[in-house]
């Protein structure tokens, strides 16, 4: 019995890459001199917000994707004596055609709601996305969302909802992120154990 779980083992580490080369992409002409994510290097990294009046922290993260290839963007939700929950997640993807991230997320996971739209670099640097979000009635909200760089390598971003008078601002106004931590690649490992009847 020993012997045949070993060559299943044997078997095993062939078939299942290695961690390091799991999520190796090859370099690509266009990435290497297109460069279409360099305005978005700023937001990569991990960066918070505490909300004193609501008792809550903010923690958006922005990681690359394998090769630098889209760029993943999570934000979660903090309450005070809680876990962090995630709010939304989603992936933004260069788009040749219009010049700008495409993107997709899950907005509060298991609602039924998402979000999709377009971000895209201004020339004074500010960083624009362009929400459409459907609930999982169908009904359609827009909202806008900015970054811009601060002083003390921070960052300042704000949300508006359109009404039928206007943009007007999100609760809480403009936020101001810091504690910047470049994201790092996490590893997950599963174990198995096998044992024998």
């Amino acid at each position: 019995m020993f012997k045949r779980l070993s060559l299943i083992g044997a078997a095993a580490s062939f078939a299942i890459p290695s961690v390091a080369n799991a999520h190796s992409v090859p370099s690509t002409h266009f990435l290497e001199t297109a460069k279409p994510y360099a305005p978005y290097e700023m937001l990569i990294g991990d960066w918070y917000t505490k909300l004193a009046d609501q008792h809550a922290t903010i923690h958006q993260r922005f990681k690359w994707g394998p090769g630098k290839s889209y760029i993943l963007y999570s934000t979660y939700m903090i309450a005070e004596g809680h876990p962090e929950q995630l709010h939304f997640e989603g992936m933004m993807v260069w788009n040749g055609k219009s010049k700008a991230l495409d993107f997709l997320f899950v907005l509060q996971p298991g609602s039924g709601a998402e979000e999709k739209g377009s971000v895209k670099a201004q020339a004074d640097g500010t960083i624009v996305r362009e929400v459409e979000m459907t609930d999982d009635d169908g009904d359609l909200e827009h909202f806008r969302q900015t970054f811009r760089s601060a002083a003390g390598g921070k960052l300042v971003t704000s949300m508006s909802r359109q009404t039928a008078k206007g943009w007007v601002t999100d609760a809480p106004g403009e936020i101001v992120h810091a504690v910047h931590a470049p994201a790092t690649p996490a590893v997950h490992v599963t174990r198995m154990r096998v044992t024998s009847a």
